[in-house]
Parts: structure tokens; sequence; C-alpha cells
């Protein structure tokens, strides 16, 4: 380990991958398009995204090439990842981070742009891949994200975020703001949709260490050298999350926690007590002016009650290390 608390050995073996990946495309993979997805336990929601992969309208002269970093998946993702032909790269539920995952899987790829993808995000239509590799025709452009719709199902909270995040016209991310915005806060930059330049990575892969929002540092690390990060409206996915009360509030935590990290604050107990005011606020705001079909809205009332204890037993449980490392193994993915 590093004065940074970084694992050097990590950084040899991307190091070392890197290498490897700049000599296989001095012999001509240099026209490979890569994907990387991270998965855990979501077999059919990964066989519906690889299906629409292999869908994908690709630029003239160009492969595919699809690595899946599996998080021990106890159901079929692995076999369904092998079954479609894909590169699988393990890691461990006790190694598992964002950021380390998507360092492990991007090290296995060829491309000089690397497509990142999760596994319950699915292609909306086969121009998908078309559009997001399309800006990085110009050399300064490092980071691209697209539109993220709502499947059918998404909850109202669900509706409102995606809708508020990503709207139907280009953006290029200001550098003056988010050139020093490593928490991510206020950007719309998101890894269930992105593409990554490979030798922006190489330069700064992803941090390891934080919890959750690797694509922040990440994003802001690249702005600050000058790179540019564009939002693209026309490359869509279908990617919304409709979980459990206990995994929903977990999903939350991480953002609480990321965003603690970075402010250099520690969360207590007044902390979680507008935490959880917020998310009530939230909900009944989004029932009451949300652009959403009346049973959606229903809904989100209702499920309010079944949901603020499961915010709160994890908001005071997730004070205790030894709670948010096992929180991770059960619910992370």
């Amino acid at each position: 380990m590093d004065a940074n608390g970084h694992h050097r050995g990590r950084h040899d073996e991307r190091t070392q991958a890197g290498q490897v990946a700049e000599s296989d495309r001095s012999q001509g993979l240099g026209n490979t398009i890569s994907v990387v997805i991270r998965v855990r336990d979501a077999a059919k929601e990964l066989d519906r995204c690889l299906c629409a992969l292999k869908r994908q309208t690709l630029p003239d002269a160009r492969m595919l090439e699809i690595v899946v970093v599996d998080n021990e998946s106890r159901d079929e993702s692995r076999t369904v990842a092998v079954r479609h032909k894909t590169v699988v790269v393990a890691i461990s539920r006790a190694d598992f981070t964002w950021g380390r995952a998507l360092n492990r899987g991007i090290a296995r790829t060829h491309g000089d742009i690397v497509l990142l993808l999760s596994s319950d995000a699915t292609p909306a239509d086969e121009t998908w891949l078309k559009h997001m590799v399309e800006p990085f025709a110009e050399a300064d452009v490092a980071v691209v994200y697209g539109r993220q719709l709502p499947y059918r199902n998404a909850p109202i909270d669900e509706r409102v975020r995606l809708a508020r995040t990503f709207g139907t016209k280009p953006i290029s991310l200001d550098r003056d703001v988010h050139a020093n915005n490593p928490s991510g806060k206020g950007m719309g930059a998101s890894n269930a949709c992105a593409a990554i330049r490979r030798t922006a990575w190489e330069e700064h892969p992803y941090d390891e260490q934080i919890s959750g929002g690797e694509e922040g540092p990440f994003t802001s690390h690249v702005l600050a050298r000058g790179y540019r990060c564009l939002y693209q409206p026309s490359a869509r996915v279908y990617h919304s999350h409709r979980e459990n009360p206990w995994k929903m509030a977990c999903r939350e935590w991480e953002i609480l926690e990321k965003n603690a990290v970075y402010a250099d604050v520690r969360i207590r107990v007044r902390t979680l007590v507008k935490w959880w005011a917020g998310v009530t606020m939230r909900r009944l705001v989004n029932c009451i002016r949300a652009d959403a079909p009346w049973y959606r809205r229903a809904e989100g009332v209702l499920r309010l009650p079944l949901e603020l204890p499961a915010y709160v037993v994890v908001g005071l449980s997730m004070l205790r290390e030894q709670s948010r490392r096992r929180a991770r193994e059960v619910f992370w993915r």
C-alpha cells in the first residue's frame, strides 16, 4: 500500500494489463470497441442487456468486445455471460467496490473506447452504441454519458430523478463547476451508461476506496486535465431501480456516505434525522407534483410508511463499520 492508501499490487496489475492492451492495439486490435458490465445475481437482466448489445449497429471496421465482471453471483449470471461468449472477470464480495470492479474489467479490455453499462440497463434501440462513440471523434472528449429512461414499473422517485437528471438536450459539463467536484454532486455523469477514453483511465483509474459514486472523482479529474465530458441524449437506455425497502435504503445510504466523505464530515444522528426528513419530503413532493400515472403516485404514498422504518434501521446500523461491510456483501451490486 502506498502513501495515498492505494494498493500498489493492484496498480501494478493494471499497469501490466494496460501494457498488454497497448501491445494488442499495436497489432491491429485498435478497432475494438469494448463494453464492461458489472453484475451480481442479475441473470435475467444481464441476458436482456447482452441480447440488446448483440443487436447494436457497429461503426465500420469495428469489432465488439464484452467483459462481464461477476461479483460472486449465486444465480445463473456467470452462465449467461459465458453463453453470450463474453470475457468473465471474477471479483469477490469482500474485495468489491464499484471502482475496483470497473478497473479490473477495463484492464481486460483492448478498445481505445470503453463503454460502461449496468447489468440492469438495456439499450433502447440498435443505435445506442453508435451514438455513444460518435463524440470521441474529437480528441479532447474523455467521457460520454447517455440518457436513462425508466422501465414501466419504475417507482415515483425514480421517474422524477431520471426526468430531472437526463433531459433531451446535449450538455458539455462545465469545467469551472465540476473540475473540483469529486463528490459528483450536481453532476449527471453516471456509469450505468457511460463511455470513457482509455488513455484517460490509464492516467487516472477509478478510485477503489470509496463505497460508491466512482464516476464523480474520475470525471472531476479528467475535466481538470483539460478533457471534456459530454451528455449524449440520443444514446438511450432503460435503467431504473425497483427494490425492496432495505436495499433501497442501502443505496441511499451509499450516497449519503459518499457526500460525507468528500465534505470531510462525520455522519451523526442529527445527519440521519435530516436524511429521513429529506426522504419523506421528497416523496410527498414527488407524489403531488410529478408528471406520472396516478397509481404510481398513490403507490408512493402507501409505500412510505413501510420504507421509512428501513431507512431508520439502516441509518442507525450503518454508523458501525462492521454493519457497513455486511450491508455491502448482502445488498450491493
